[in-house]
């Protein structure tokens, strides 16, 4: 079963020498192997090299034609039970050299429980040794893309699926307090060679890129993960369905790692593609020449019809999987297949704000209809699907707290108002606050309270137009 996969490009100035090199390090270093530098002599120095020890086995392949150069390694395992297969493959096209890693896990018995999928460590070691390339507009990196003030444009590419980029874009929305619900390096480190990670840089950024992209990014603190070429998206709420940053943060790479193994790779970068270059290159120098040797003709003839063979039998796997998963995301779509709301050029101000404001509408409505009727029947049920939230509530009151008594802006009052998510501009006569960064709900606030119930009628004025 295939556990791991992944293909991305690497640093322009990577070979396949410097690649196999990278390989050797990392296995040696590995304290699962049980090979030694000595075992490992003349390691990608000749097109074809193996060794095995034990239950443990090393197969090298090299080879260049033209304008391409490749090198794979398939490294095999016994191990309690299970045979672990990696295949890591170079591929360096006009320049453009790429990598493909995959890891498959079978049971030798039928009892056995396989593990649960892991990213292989050396993924991180060769970003590390060999350095990531450039993927479209995004560059390979295990750091997360910091987006700046002024990248609305490349914001607004990467979740349209119009940046150039193969791997998945992960987008991570800036919260209403202007912080992120994952931890961003975290994020990315975990998901280097798999995905980028753009990281939003404040709620104003959000507001400018909804505009533009016409409401399709995730906001107020929401992961979002965008799949290129406009193959859509997945969104990641935190809150109840993960309340913590590490439980959304597992759920988002489990996303990726099984949309990766679906995904049918690069041709280029799989194992059969660099067994069939090497067995053409060896029937080329064949009859370059003049050979008559009818037998090695023949031999590397089945060696490259078995390299076709396999290389289509994986695509019909993977064509198998993707049915698979289309079935599954049919299997989750709604049965009420006339309910679809079209998005709307507003976000939510604050954590579930337009939910809660159709959940009013509705429940208004249940008042309003002839009772045990069909549609307070269909209200009902939509109102119960969609459970209530107390967070206007809390806001309403908080921003009683604050203002009760209130006399002057000090910076206690300032910074609570800025924790409820408005700006405070005190440049004019008048105080201005400003919530999350929307000009249409500006409030105005004496800067000097002469009347002791001010703050309170300040505090049901704003209630009344935002809670």
């Amino acid at each position: 079963m295939l556990t791991f996969a992944t293909d991305f490009p690497l640093a322009s100035s990577t070979t396949a020498d410097s690649f196999l090199g990278a390989v050797r390090t990392w296995l040696l270093g590995s304290p699962h192997t049980v090979f030694t530098n000595q075992d490992t002599a003349g390691f990608g120095e000749r097109q074809e090299w193996s060794a095995q020890k034990g239950e443990e086995k090393i197969e090298v392949v090299k080879v260049a034609t033209g304008t391409s150069t490749s090198a794979a390694i398939q490294h095999t395992k016994q191990e309690g039970g299970l045979e672990w297969v990696s295949r890591v493959v170079f591929s360096n096209l006009e320049r453009r050299p790429w990598i493909g890693i995959r890891t498959s896990c079978e049971s030798q018995h039928p009892s056995a429980r396989l593990p649960l999928g892991k990213k292989p460590f050396f993924v991180r070691t060769l970003l590390d040794n060999l350095g990531g390339g450039a993927d479209g507009d995004i560059s390979v990196s295990a750091e997360p893309y910091r987006l700046a003030n002024s990248e609305v444009p490349l914001a607004l590419r990467c979740i349209l699926g119009s940046a150039g980029s193969r791997l998945p874009i992960v987008y991570v929305s800036a919260n209403f307090g202007g912080g992120h619900s994952v931890r961003p390096n975290v994020l990315a480190d975990a998901l280097s060679g798999m995905a980028h990670v753009l990281v939003e840089p404040n709620r104003q950024f959000s507001t400018r890129l909804m505009m533009e992209a016409e409401s399709e990014n995730v906001y107020g603190g929401a992961v979002g993960i965008y799949w290129p070429d406009g193959g859509g998206r997945q969104s990641f709420f935190p809150g109840r369905q993960y309340p913590s940053a590490k439980e959304l943060q597992t759920a988002i790479f489990e996303e990726v790692r099984t949309a990766l193994i679906n995904r049918r790779p690069l041709a280029r970068t799989t194992w059969p593609n660099v067994q069939e270059a090497l067995s053409r290159a060896k029937l080329d120098e064949l009859r370059a020449s003049g050979s008559t040797a009818v037998q090695e003709y023949i031999e590397n003839f089945d060696a490259e019809s078995t390299a076709r063979k396999q290389e289509l039998a994986d695509a019909e796997r993977e064509i198998e999987r993707l049915r698979s998963e289309v079935r599954r995301f049919q299997a989750r779509a709604p049965m009420q297949a006339g309910l679809t709301l079209k998005t709307i050029p507003e976000q939510d101000l604050y954590a579930g704000e337009i939910l809660a404001i159709v959940r009013d509408a509705l429940q208004d409505a249940t008042t309003r209809v002839v009772a045990d009727s069909r549609r307070q029947h269909v209200l009902k049920a939509l109102l119960d699907a969609n459970p209530a939230s107390d967070k206007a509530a809390e806001m309403r009151e908080t921003l009683k707290t604050v203002l009760r008594d209130y006399q002057s802006m000090t910076a206690k009052v300032k910074s609570a108002l800025q924790e409820l998510g408005f700006q405070v501009d005190q440049s004019g006569k008048h105080i201005k606050t400003v919530f999350q960064g929307d000009d249409r709900y500006t409030f105005t606030m004496a800067s000097t309270g002469s009347d002791h119930r001010g703050g309170l009628n300040n505090a049901s004025d704003i209630s009344r137009l935002l809670f």
